[in-house]
Formats: C-alpha cells, sequence, structure tokens
C-alpha cells in the first residue's frame, strides 16, 4: 500500500517513463530573476528507470548552488504513515457506497475490461472513490508497462533520487500531502469519474505511452508535453485542470517571487506538466514581470556566467 501511495503522490502532476538511451540529455531547466536575485526551475518527470542518464553539468551546479531544495512534497520515510492515514480518510468511501456506485453500466464495462487487459482485481480498488481509484490503476499501470511491455523493473523519479544527496535541512516543500488529498478528494465526482475514464482510454494511445512521454521529457520539449497535460486533464478551463494545475501554479509563483524578494537562493523542482503552457509557472513569472531564461545542456554552468555561489 505504501508503494503505491507513494506512486500516486508522485503521480499527481505528470507521469512517464522510459526514454531512449542514445537521446542527449536536455530536461527543462529555467532561471527566473529579477534585479538583484534568481531562483531555478526544473520540471521534474516523477516515474524513471534508475539507470537513466538525465543529469547535465548546469543541472547539477545549480542544485549544488542553491541553498534550498522545493519539492512539491519531501516523500522521505516519515510521511509513509501520513499518506496512509490520509489515504483512508480521502480516498475510501465510508458511508457503504462502492466504485461501481460512481459508474454507468457502461463504464463499469470499461473499467472491467481495463482490469482484465492488466491482470488487476476488481476488489482492489472498488472500495476508493474514483480520484484514489485513478491514481492507483495509472500508477500500477506504467510501472508494469501498458499491456505487459516496457516494464520498469528499476523505477525512481526525480524527487526519490534527489533526496538520497540533499540534506534535510535544504529539503523544503511547496504543499503538504494533505493539501494534496484534499485538493483531490474536493473534486466533483462526476470529474474524478471522467478523469479515470481519460486514464483508462489514454492506456491505449501511443502518445500516451511510456517512451513516447519521457522521450519529449528528455528532450526538453516544452511545448508538446503541454499538448499531452491537456489531453491527459482535458481543457484548461475545466475543474480538474484548474485545480490541479492552473490554480497551483498561482500559487507557487506568488511563493517564487517572495522568495526572489527576499533574495532566497533556490531550486524548484516540480512536475514538468506545471512548467508548460499558457498557465505555466514560467509563462506566470514572465508575465508578472520576472526575467525568464530557458537553460539547457549547451549553456555554460552557472559559475561559468560569473554568478558567485552563496553556497557556503
Amino acid at each position: 500500500m505504501r508503494t503505491v501511495l507513494r506512486r500516486a503522490l508522485l503521480l499527481l502532476s505528470f507521469l512517464a517513463g522510459l526514454a531512449p538511451a542514445a537521446t542527449l540529455a536536455a530536461p527543462a531547466l529555467w532561471r527566473v530573476s529579477d534585479a538583484d536575485s534568481s531562483v531555478w526551475l526544473f520540471g521534474s518527470i516523477h516515474i524513471l528507470d534508475k539507470d537513466r542518464d538525465w543529469r547535465t553539468q548546469r543541472f547539477n551546479a545549480a542544485l549544488a548552488e542553491a541553498d534550498h531544495v522545493y519539492f512539491e512534497m519531501v516523500l522521505d520515510m516519515d510521511a509513509y504513515a501520513t499518506l496512509t492515514r490520509l489515504s483512508m480518510l480521502y480516498g475510501r468511501n465510508r458511508d457503504g457506497r462502492q466504485l461501481s456506485d460512481y459508474l454507468t453500466g457502461e463504464q463499469q464495462e470499461t473499467l472491467q475490461a481495463f482490469l482484465d487487459d492488466h491482470g488487476l482485481q476488481r476488489e482492489m480498488i472498488e472500495s476508493m472513490r474514483p480520484w484514489l481509484a485513478d491514481l492507483t490503476l495509472m500508477s500500477l499501470t506504467l510501472a508494469t508497462g501498458n499491456g505487459g511491455e516496457n516494464a520498469m523493473t528499476q523505477q525512481a523519479g526525480v524527487e526519490l533520487v534527489l533526496l538520497d544527496e540533499i540534506a534535510e535541512e535544504r529539503r523544503r516543500e511547496l504543499e503538504t500531502a494533505e493539501t494534496q488529498f484534499r485538493m483531490l478528494a474536493g473534486l466533483p465526482d462526476d470529474e474524478q469519474v471522467s478523469a479515470l475514464m481519460r486514464t483508462i482510454a489514454a492506456s491505449e494511445s501511443p502518445d500516451q505511452a511510456l517512451g513516447a512521454l519521457a522521450e519529449l521529457w528528455h528532450a526538453g520539449d516544452v511545448e508538446a508535453l503541454a499538448r499531452t497535460m491537456n489531453a491527459a486533464l482535458g481543457p484548461i478551463d475545466s475543474p480538474i485542470y484548474r485545480r490541479l494545475l492552473a490554480d497551483r501554479n498561482r500559487r507557487w509563483s506568488t511563493e517564487i517571487a517572495e522568495m526572489l524578494a527576499s533574495n532566497e537562493d533556490a531550486m524548484i523542482i516540480v512536475g514538468a506538466g506545471h512548467l508548460a503552457g499558457p498557465v505555466g509557472v514560467p509563462t506566470l513569472l514572465s508575465e508578472a514581470g520576472f526575467k525568464v531564461e530557458r537553460m539547457d545542456y549547451s549553456v555554460a554552468p552557472p559559475g561559468a556566467a560569473g554568478r558567485p555561489s552563496r553556497r557556503r
């Protein structure tokens, strides 16, 4: 259960998997500046193979330079008990209802066919509300590969890899587990069901396959990522898109502006989908008047630009 919960939370923002090993790494990295300070934004991927070579010289230098590293949520060992408690509180039906009670007859048939195709048991998710069933199925099918292919036997995400090397005193989080669970649980039931059905439909789409999504991330193709997010979540004016992306991006942009105002030396690492499109964090910060620069592997690392490191 803890593994499923951890994957489900990591899948909250953006999902992807493996990319061809020969592709030159260039995941999206931005520097956001005001008159006298700057912070770094990195679009992460939440599930990938542990052997994936994605780090660049510039990313490593920026990470080492940052006094504080912000994640969406710090998923360390202490967080697991909280995740289990919150999943029971917000993700399980406690009034006798079953997942089937949210679905039409046609939707139940679609769900059952999906479960059969992936060798999954209905009892595993029947007591869940649709949003938790959605993330659980998404997590399990990504972990094993669509139709049993491209299975990931050594899973990790950018955040989990980095937690091992970032000292606890440098870690910060933009949200708590409670915030994230309440956000998902607060979606209208019909929106939760729609998301579940989109997940099932996307499992058959080559554009949503593990390799296809990860290749976009690995190459730093931000615009294609934005289009993928639109396909996965629906229109940008839909309740689920606003709640999962737009509203959170606006809150985070306000926090980043406060970091710049206080000259905080920070790196912000969030799902790549949050940094793409018309309501992406870089766009919002640019519209707020900050200088936003896309920094890729072809640009010299931070020290070469003359910006002194404040790390001690």
